[in-house]
């Protein structure tokens, strides 16, 4: 498996498990919280080892969003790094709760922001992201 295939999966999955976590609260099923916080260990592994994320800004997005990209992509890590450990640690529902709102909510911003240049600017942004299988519906 290549390292984009990777990122792309690890994408997909660890959507799946917020959402599930996210559904169930504490009464989640062990192996759910132990894959969420597990493949966000790899994941962050990977983007420290690697030097950053897998994608660079397109090449249409606009010089003032270029620096946000790197910046979102950091927001992004220590949201789910934060969110794992409150959900391994069990701190206090409460807290486990709000912090996988907050990532969940910071993961929509970051899927919008694939997608508002491939729909506004046509530079097929979202194709770098997303199974073959799916860049028919593109």
């Amino acid at each position: 498996m290549t390292r984009c295939q990777f990122v792309i999966v690890a994408h997909l999955v660890t959507a799946i498990l917020l959402v599930v976590l996210l559904i169930k609260g504490p009464e989640a099923l062990f192996w759910s919280t132990l894959g969420f916080s597990g493949l966000t260990g790899i994941r962050i592994e990977s983007y420290v080892l690697d030097r950053g994320p897998l994608g660079k800004p397109g090449p249409k997005l606009m010089w003032a969003l270029r620096p946000v990209h790197r910046f979102r992509h950091r927001l992004l890590y220590i949201a789910v790094a934060s969110a794992a450990a409150a959900s391994v640690t069990v701190i206090d529902a409460t807290v486990t709760g709000h912090a996988l709102t907050v990532l969940f909510f910071l993961g929509l911003l970051h899927g919008i922001f694939y997608f508002w240049p491939h729909t506004a600017q046509f530079d097929d942004a979202s194709r770098s992201v997303l199974p073959k299988a799916m860049h028919g519906l593109l």
